[in-house]
């Protein structure tokens, strides 16, 4: 059995990352021109961070395909009425966002508040953040297209902005749940 597979996309990354493993999870690795890359958070808000190169792919002829949701998150599983609140859209490369690019999230008894990303240069976690309804109980993330301008990054080429409810994997990572509390 291989080890690594032929495309950037989330099955071909390495065998042994896991979904919610701290040190090696899907989340954080991702597809350049120079090889697979793992990026280690040295933060745990995860505002500072090294990369490693897992597998270098020097001197073969490939390019990557245009960068793919893999997957869309909260940050946490319980949040406060007024609260700022995020959403992680995570690529298989990386990418660039200008200053803007939105998705709504869905709101209980309210209108749904709007997510916004500021201006992002080189990163695989697209980070949109909103301000939790006042009245609503739960938040959730559905299926939906971002608007807004995200490329891959350093090109022109637009990035894949439509994520699927399959793409949703839950409050912090796969295996929880795709709707949270407003405590």
């Amino acid at each position: 059995m291989a080890l690594w597979g032929n495309s950037s996309s989330d099955e071909s990354k390495p065998k042994w990352t896991t979904d919610g493993n701290k040190t090696a999870d899907k989340q954080n690795v991702f597809a350049t021109e120079q090889g697979w890359v793992m990026r280690h958070y040295t933060s745990a808000d995860k505002s500072t961070h090294y990369d490693e190169i897992l597998c270098a792919l020097s001197g073969l002829p490939t390019a990557l395909s245009d960068a793919t949701i893999t997957s869309v998150h909260f940050d946490k599983k319980t949040l406060a009425r007024a609260a700022t609140g995020s959403v992680i859209v995570v690529y298989n490369e990386l990418v660039d966002v200008t200053n803007g690019a939105t998705l709504t999230v869905t709101a209980s008894g309210q209108s749904n508040p709007t997510a916004t990303a500021a201006a992002q240069t080189g990163t695989n976690r697209v980070v949109f953040t909103f301000t939790v309804p006042n009245a609503a109980t739960t938040l959730s993330i559905g299926a939906q297209t971002i608007s807004g301008t995200i490329k891959d990054a350093g090109t022109n080429v637009a990035s894949d902005k439509v994520f699927a409810a399959g793409d949703v994997i839950g409050a912090g990572g796969r295996g929880s749940t795709k709707t949270i509390t407003v405590a």
